[in-house]
């Protein structure tokens, strides 16, 4: 009969597989990666031994690590295999022999020899646990519509994209990398302007959105010479000398005043195009600072990376302020799509709380030196 310590880790194994098997909504081999989780952790320990690393007591990789180590190495190998072939791949001992070795070395390295860089933040500080709460709760009402409309949809689908994009800005914030966290959130901002066009205009403007993204992948459509000939006759009609400018840019014309004020007040790019439509030509200072170290330069050494952070999550938050707004303005409108409709009053009624949070945690960070 099992002890009492290794009746806990038979529970927390099965716990983390159901975990991974929830998050990648597939069905593992449970048998077999026991098996294989058992011959990793001896070989883990040999591993340690055999390059002369010693532990302190409970420095050694946790139970939950080394199992999405084995889980996601075989669901790497075999994902894309039939049953039939994934069966004979489990019982050949060439692979589980290999599986066993690679997993136990990469926990060895990645675990114990790993270098990481100091953050000034972590995944459980404050303003990062905030800043998912809010992206995690809006995605996860966002998930509570359904229905054939497809703008409802279309535009949905597109909140999501740009919500864990947010997630991603923080999670690079946690990690250390301020940096790369700027540049993502570039591209955010950029999406955030999409989303605040497509929301707050009429309905066929989405359509035409959709419509005009025919023009990105000529190389691959197999009516592309069609597609062209749709293109010229495009810039053509809007008197767009710029093809590529156009291709970027080109579903604005269809805004009203847009094609009136072309060549004045609006341009097809995203500062004078996008960035003006959306009302955020405030924001375009940080966005050209963003730019600026899209390419590596002398920005990326001479900053420090405190600033770089500071930088990132007031901007963040400037952002999902902005994605909320929309939000409220679809939660609105598709209500009666949401198979939980008193989750999206609720939504309405509290995520401004959820806001106010991240702006009393971005009052603190402002006032450190």
């Amino acid at each position: 009969m099992p002890d009492f310590i290794e009746r806990m880790e038979q529970n927390l194994f099965d716990a983390q597989l159901a975990r991974l098997a929830r998050l990648t909504g597939t069905q593992p081999h449970a048998d077999f990666l026991r098996e294989m989780f058992a011959l990793v952790r001896k070989q883990y320990a040999e591993e340690l031994r055999r390059r002369g690393i010693r532990l302190q007591p409970l420095d050694g990789a946790r139970l939950d690590e080394v199992v999405s180590y084995v889980f996601y190495y075989h669901r790497f190998h075999t994902a894309h295999l039939p049953p039939e072939t994934v069966k004979k791949l489990e019982e050949d001992e060439r692979y589980r022999a290999v599986l066993v070795r690679d997993v136990a070395v990469y926990i060895v390295i990645n675990e114990h020899l790993n270098v990481e860089k100091r953050s000034v933040t972590s995944s459980y500080s404050p303003e990062i646990a905030a800043y998912n709460m809010a992206c995690s709760y809006s995605l996860f009402v966002l998930g509570t519509f359904c229905g054939e409309d497809r703008r409802m949809l279309g535009i949905g689908n597109l909140f999501k994209k740009a919500l864990v994009t947010a997630k991603s800005v923080a999670a690079l914030l946690a990690a250390g990398n301020s940096c790369d966290a700027v540049i993502l959130w570039r591209h955010l901002h950029e999406l955030e302007c999409v989303l605040i066009v497509l929301n707050t205009n009429k309905d066929e403007m989405f359509f035409d959105y959709v419509r005009h993204m025919e023009f990105f992948d000529l190389e691959h459509n197999p009516d592309a010479e069609a597609v062209q000939a749709r293109l010229s006759e495009e810039c053509k009609k809007y008197g767009i000398k710029e093809r590529n400018a156009y291709i970027n840019y080109g579903w604005l014309v269809r805004l009203e005043g847009f094609c009136e004020g072309y060549g004045k007040e609006y341009r097809l790019n995203f500062k004078d195009g996008l960035q003006k439509v959306a009302g955020q030509t405030a924001r375009h200072a940080a966005y050209a600072s963003a730019s600026k170290i899209l390419h590596p330069s002398a920005w990326i050494v001479a900053i420090r990376e405190d600033k770089f952070y500071k930088f990132t999550v007031f901007e963040l938050f400037r952002s999902l302020v902005n994605l909320v707004t929309q939000i409220k303005t679809y939660v609105t409108r598709y209500r009666g799509n949401s198979v939980r409709q008193g989750e999206c009053d609720a939504y309405l009624r509290t995520i401004g709380g959820y806001l106010n949070m991240i702006a009393r945690n971005n009052k603190v960070i402002a006032s450190k030196p």
